[in-house]
């Protein structure tokens, strides 16, 4: 059954070639309000006046390419939260990992299968669907304005399931403020709730993809949800992370701690020890 007009999440469809686009619009129009853009430029302009929950993005395109389009998508405030699926003619490696570095949440290859086409929107759609929820259910620390520990809760079982289903990997950062209590005892609450919102935008600004979630898991701890992240990528953001601490300039006696675990989880393998891997990693971490 398709979608009613109130319901329907839009998407942007970057290629160069009518062919192409006129296959996908085809496959998605049912059930999204679809938009073609035929450029980069024309799909930079497009993505900030209609706002789109997805973009479908070409790599091969002659004036710009898919993954100049892309960083420019992820460099800018206003576009980087937008997922972005690319679309290829191969399944080279190199290109996938490129992607995935700066920021895209899944790849489709071409020819196009309707149910292979059909079936990332909708993972992706889900997500965007369950980030609204996270907005809409009170699921914020209002301290910081991330997802709180229940918020962590239910995205992660969710995660690990689509990961459990799927066969990827996923993966869990834990990020402590160490000495947040003395840095409170001597500068005062207040100092030391802006220091807890600096480290939350710190976090989030380091993530690329709409499905990487950074929540506070209590107290001076934020957790990360990187879901379809294998050991390796879970490294990569952690090293971004640790760049941008020297940012915050703490004072003296405040210092951040970051531990990891991943996993491509088997049937019936339990979340508790992949969490408590994360937070043992804390104090010794394994980079």
């Amino acid at each position: 059954m398709s979608a009613s007009k109130e319901q329907k999440r839009k998407i942007l469809i970057v290629d160069d070639e009518k062919a192409n686009l006129d296959v996908l619009i085809r496959i998605l129009k049912d059930d999204y309000t679809v938009y073609p853009a035929k450029s980069g430029e024309v799909a930079l302009k497009k993505t900030l006046d209609i706002s789109p929950d997805l973009i479908l993005l070409d790599i091969i395109m002659s004036e710009m390419s898919g993954f100049d389009v892309l960083d420019r998508l992820k460099r800018d405030s206003l576009t980087a939260h937008i997922p972005v699926i690319l679309i290829t003619a191969s399944d080279n490696a190199g290109d996938e990992k490129r992607g995935l570095q700066l920021g895209a949440s899944d790849y489709i290859t071409k020819p196009f299968s309707k149910e292979v086409v059909t079936a990332r929107v909708a993972t992706q759609m889900q997500i965007v669907n369950q980030q609204r929820t996270i907005e809409e259910m009170g699921m914020i620390d209002e301290m910081t304005g991330v997802p709180n520990r229940n918020s962590f809760d239910r995205q992660l079982n969710i995660e690990w399931s689509r990961a459990m289903r799927e066969k990827a990997h996923i993966s869990l950062l834990m990020i402590e403020i160490d000495g947040l209590v003395n840095y409170a005892r001597a500068y005062g609450l207040k100092d030391a709730e802006i220091l807890l919102r600096q480290a939350a935008e710190l976090v989030t600004r380091n993530l690329k993809r709409k499905s990487d979630i950074a929540t506070r898991y209590g107290g001076s701890v934020f957790a990360v949800i990187l879901p379809n992240t294998d050991k390796d990528g879970a490294q990569t953001v952690v090293r971004a992370i640790q760049k941008s601490v020297r940012s915050l300039k703490p004072e003296e006696g405040i210092t951040f701690s970051i531990g990891f675990s991943s996993a491509e989880p088997g049937q019936n393998q339990e979340i508790s020890p992949f969490v408590l891997s994360a937070m043992n990693y804390i104090k010794n971490p394994p980079l």
